[in-house]
C-alpha cells in the first residue's frame, strides 16, 4: 500500500478538500474531577475553565483545525453534558465515551480506544502544548512527548538513550531521569495500546490505586514495541490555580485582544471579550475577561475573570473569579497624621 494510504474527502474550516494522508484519530480524556482546582470545578469540568480568551479544551481543539482527523474521541465524566455542548461548536467528527468510574488514565484510554485501528494521538484534556501536530502525520514510530522537570516524582518518567525510550516509570520514588511525560502521545497502532491496558487490568496492575497508561506502555516495551521521545518546551499544565494563572500569562502573548473602553486604562497583554463592560478601571497586564463580565472601579492584574462575573471596587492580583460570581470590595477614607502606621487587612 502507498505510504499515503488513502484519498479522502475531508471537511476543513467548512470547506471540503481532497487529500492524501494517513488515517489518524485523536483521543482526549477529560473525565478528571479537577479536585486541585476547586471550587471552580464544582460546577464546570476542568477542561472548560477559561484561560487566555477561551476554555482549556478550546485551545486544545484549535491545534487540529488544519489537520484532517477522522475521529475525535472525547472521554467524559461528571458534567459531561457541558463538554458535549462545547465540542459541538466545532465541526469535527466527535465520538463521546463516558468513564463512569475513575480508574485512571490507562482505563480512560482503554475506553476511548475501543474499536479504533488507525494511528492515534492522545492528548490530555488539562494540558496545553504549543506544538505543530502536523509533524506527526509523517512519523513511522510511537512517540512520547517529554520535558525536563524539577520534581520528577510527580510524573511518569522516561529513561532515554539517543531519543529511544529505555524504561518508563509512573511517579517513581527514586527517579533515574527528570524527563516527564507531558500528556502527548502518538501511537502507530492504537489497538496494541488497547490490548496492553486490558492486559494490565486483567492482572490487576495499578500504580497509586489506578490503571496507568505508563504501565501499559511499559508492558508493550517488554513485548518488543519501540518508543521514541520528542522534547517540547512550551507545555502548560492547567492542573492547579497557580498553574492556570501561569498558563494564562504565557498564552496571552499570542492570544492578545481588547478594544478601548472609556475611563479605563488597559496594559497588555490581555484578552477582553468585546461584550465585557468595563468602566473606570485599570486592567492588566496578564488579564483574561470573559463574555458579559462587568468590571467597575477596579484594578485587576494577572487574573482570570470568567463569563458573566461582576467585580466592583476591588483590587485583584493572581485571582480566578468564576462564572457569574460577584466580587465587591470597598474603599476606605483615612485621615492619617505624620509618622503614623496603618495596617489594612
Amino acid at each position: 500500500m502507498n505510504v499515503f494510504s488513502e484519498l479522502s474527502l475531508i471537511l476543513v474550516d467548512n470547506n471540503y478538500i481532497f487529500c492524501y494522508y494517513k488515517l489518524m484519530n485523536v483521543i482526549i480524556p477529560v473525565a478528571g474531577k479537577g479536585t486541585r482546582l476547586r471550587p471552580h470545578t464544582h460546577i464546570l469540568p476542568k477542561s472548560l475553565l477559561y484561560v487566555a480568551g477561551k476554555p482549556i479544551l478550546g485551545h486544545i481543539l484549535d491545534n487540529f483545525k488544519r489537520i484532517p482527523i477522522t475521529t475525535f474521541v472525547i472521554v467524559v465524566g461528571d458534567k459531561g453534558e457541558s463538554i458535549v455542548r462545547f465540542c459541538k461548536t466545532y465541526r469535527y467528527n466527535f465520538k463521546f465515551v463516558s468513564q463512569k468510574k475513575r480508574l485512571g488514565l490507562g482505563h480512560a484510554i482503554y475506553l476511548g480506544a475501543k474499536g479504533l485501528k488507525e494511528k492515534t494521538i492522545v492528548l490530555l484534556g488539562d494540558t496545553i502544548i504549543d506544538w505543530d501536530f502536523k509533524k506527526f502525520t509523517n512519523k513511522q514510530v510511537n512517540i512520547l512527548a517529554v520535558k525536563a522537570v524539577d520534581d520528577p516524582h510527580r510524573f511518569g518518567i522516561v529513561e532515554v538513550k539517543d531519543n529511544d525510550v529505555l524504561d518508563l516509570v509512573e511517579k517513581p520514588k527514586f527517579p533515574k531521569s527528570n524527563l516527564a511525560i507531558v500528556g502527548l502521545y502518538y501511537f502507530q497502532h492504537i489497538g496494541k495500546v488497547y490490548h496492553a491496558v486490558r492486559s494490565i487490568m486483567n492482572r490487576g496492575i495499578k500504580t497509586k490505586g489506578e490503571y496507568q497508561l505508563t504501565d501499559a506502555l511499559k508492558y508493550l516495551m517488554e513485548k518488543g514495541e519501540r518508543f521514541k521521545v520528542i522534547r517540547v518546551d512550551k507545555w502548560y499544565d492547567c492542573g492547579t490555580a497557580a498553574a492556570l494563572i501561569e498558563t494564562n500569562r504565557h498564552l496571552l502573548k499570542k492570544n492578545h485582544h481588547f478594544r478601548r473602553r472609556r475611563k479605563t486604562i488597559i496594559q497588555g497583554p490581555v484578552y477582553i471579550a468585546d461584550s465585557a463592560k468595563i468602566v473606570n478601571s485599570i486592567i492588566g497586564p496578564h488579564v483574561s475577561i470573559g463574555e458579559n463580565a462587568i468590571i467597575h472601579n477596579s484594578i485587576i492584574k494577572d487574573s482570570i475573570i470568567n463569563s458573566a462575573a461582576a467585580v466592583e471596587n476591588a483590587m485583584l492580583s493572581e485571582s480566578i473569579i468564576g462564572e457569574k460570581a460577584i466580587v465587591r470590595g470597598g474603599y476606605k477614607k483615612l485621615n492619617v497624621s505624620t509618622s503614623s502606621v496603618i495596617e489594612i487587612p
